[in-house]
């Protein structure tokens, strides 16, 4: 009952090849579900792999049947195994007799049941948030927090989690959308060569993306297994307690650009947290009225994209896969949702017109300046951080062109507000220590 007994599996390290097939003395950690585990709280709280993936019954129990004089076997842990692959579970009973497979389909549907509800249950919690609404920008946030003893996904790395996010008016009219799926279960906005870690999203059509994706010797994306040469995004949730000190983090390792999101696995400079806020800033011109927020997690075991390189190949094997696949059902499974429903009062659209400077754009020491055009006149300024809240509001006297002021805070993105007799404008200053 020891999570290492898991570790033989789910530990996987493969010999990189180049476009050619010519092994070139590289390595690329494939999956490692148990480094993943180890660099948790997990362990020093006594949950292991089994905890989840092999309940334990709460009676002795006879092991064999029609053996009752046998001793009841107290611990029992159940042989669920229920992961998270409802997609192949489904392909397989589909085809299971050109696969040669003997298993009735009462026993698949048993798997998958528990496979989806493994999913929805134990894997991650998530929170939609309305920060404020700011000129023409509302402000949301999106919590995700993994509850898995290990990174959500996690496994083959095809796996991954989209997260949408989308507002509709009080018609039904669509507002903004991110997340969307076509109807080949494509993700609408997704970059061809792969969707980089978000902190904030500021435009539709730009999606949130958790995943592993592998580079090859070129350093381009791909889904042949043995081409993996460099890591080229891991945004995936870390489990609760995960940290960038630990013995195996080589193993385990986060993406530049996730490493840079403020939030994502830490609060300040404390790592561990095992979750990620995503920040909307949603473009919302005269919008006023009530406006329906969801956020809603999908699970995705064998998104279509991953298959695109393998299927410009041919082979028997390739061929037959090829056929499953396309009669397969490839929506992608929702696992969360959440959604608020609110009243959007005071958002107007910005004026264009002489429009406002705030420079410099990147601030080691907090001084900012802002500057309106000629003959116009600043008559305020606000400031809100990344999560729209207010922290700083200036009535300038007398009436300038420009004004220079200081502002404390940690590193971070910054929204500064400047009203002037011409209009008013929100500009994106970054602050770094």
């Amino acid at each position: 009952d020891q999570s290492r007994l898991c570790s033989s599996c789910h530990t996987l390290i493969t010999q990189t090849v180049d476009l050619s097939g010519n092994l070139t003395g590289g390595e690329f950690v494939e999956q490692a579900t148990y480094h993943e585990y180890l660099n948790s709280s997990f362990p020093a709280n006594n949950i292991k792999c089994q905890t989840c993936h092999m309940p334990q019954l709460g009676d002795p129990v006879v092991i064999a049947n029609g053996f009752i004089a046998l001793q009841p076997r107290f611990p029992f842990n159940q042989h669920v195994f229920a992961g998270a692959n409802y997609f192949m579970l489904n392909l397989i009973k589909n085809n299971k007799t050109r696969l040669g497979v003997d298993v009735e389909d009462g026993r698949f549907d048993s798997t998958i049941q528990a496979t989806t509800a493994n999913l929805m249950l134990s894997s991650v919690d998530m929170s939609v948030t309305f920060d404020s609404a700011v000129s023409d920008t509302g402000f949301f946030r999106v919590r995700l927090q993994n509850k898995a003893g290990h990174k959500f996904p996690s496994g083959y790395p095809a796996r991954r989690a989209v997260l949408q996010f989308v507002i509709l008016d009080a018609i039904g009219d669509t507002v903004f959308k991110s997340g969307i799926f076509d109807s080949n279960a494509r993700v609408v906005g997704e970059n061809p060569a792969f969707e980089t870690h978000h902190d904030f999203i500021s435009q539709s059509d730009i999606p949130q993306i958790y995943e592993l994706v592998m580079g090859d010797v070129n350093s381009n994306f791909t889904s042949v297994l043995e081409r993996a040469a460099v890591l080229l995004k891991d945004n995936r949730l870390p489990p609760l307690g995960f940290t960038t000190n630990h013995f195996a983090y080589d193993t385990v390792q986060i993406s530049a650009d996730a490493l840079a999101d403020p939030d994502f696995n830490k609060v300040g400079i404390t790592e561990g947290t095992g979750a990620d806020e995503v920040h909307y800033h949603v473009p919302m011109p005269n919008v006023n009225g009530p406006v329906r927020v969801y956020a809603r997690l999908f699970y995705q075991p064998v998104p279509p994209k991953w298959l695109d390189e393998m299927f410009q190949l041919s082979s028997a094997e390739i061929d037959t896969f090829r056929t499953m696949y396309n009669a397969a059902d490839k929506d992608p499974l929702k696992i969360l949702e959440d959604s608020l429903s609110l009243n959007i009062t005071g958002v107007k659209q910005i004026s264009t017109v002489q429009e406002a400077l705030v420079f410099p754009t990147i601030t080691t020491n907090g001084r900012v300046t802002a500057r309106v055009g000629k003959g116009t006149q600043i008559l305020h300024i606000k400031m809100y951080d990344m999560n729209g809240r207010q922290i700083l509001d200036l009535n300038p006297v007398g009436g300038k062109e420009e004004i220079t002021f200081n502002f404390t805070g940690t590193a971070g993105t910054y929204f500064v507000r400047v009203r002037s007799t011409a209009g008013e404008w929100t500009r994106k200053i970054l602050k770094r220590n």
